[in-house]
């Protein structure tokens, strides 16, 4: 009788052992589970912060454009340009003579 409860003595200690593992690793597998869910969600609210930098960039430089089309628009105006040619003392012409292009010819001997 004796060999018999010291074998399942045996027994239930390394059962003990054995459960006692498991759960080291369950609350391992759970802890690694959860830093490695921290490390992604930081990484998600960096990039989140670094998309709405570049939308903020973008509109600046949309509303900049905007108002260089809107420059462009204001000094190619007839009214602007005959403003420009009068302080730069220009003249108008009234012949015009549009000189050709010299017909180059090659000759192989």
């Amino acid at each position: 009788m004796t060999s018999h409860y010291t074998k399942s003595k045996r027994f239930k200690k390394s059962h003990n052992r054995g459960l006692a593992l498991l759960s080291i690793l369950i609350a391992l597998a759970v802890f690694c589970l959860g830093f490695f869910y921290l490390i992604q969600t930081n990484s998600l609210v960096g990039q989140s912060y670094k998309i709405m930098e570049k939308k903020e960039y973008l509109r600046k430089l949309e509303t900049e454009n905007h108002n260089l089309e809107i420059e462009i628009a204001q000094l190619q105006s007839p009214a602007s340009l005959e403003e420009l040619i009068q302080s730069l003392g220009l003249v108008n012409v009234d012949n015009v003579i549009y000189l050709e292009k010299e017909k180059v010819m090659a000759v192989i001997k």
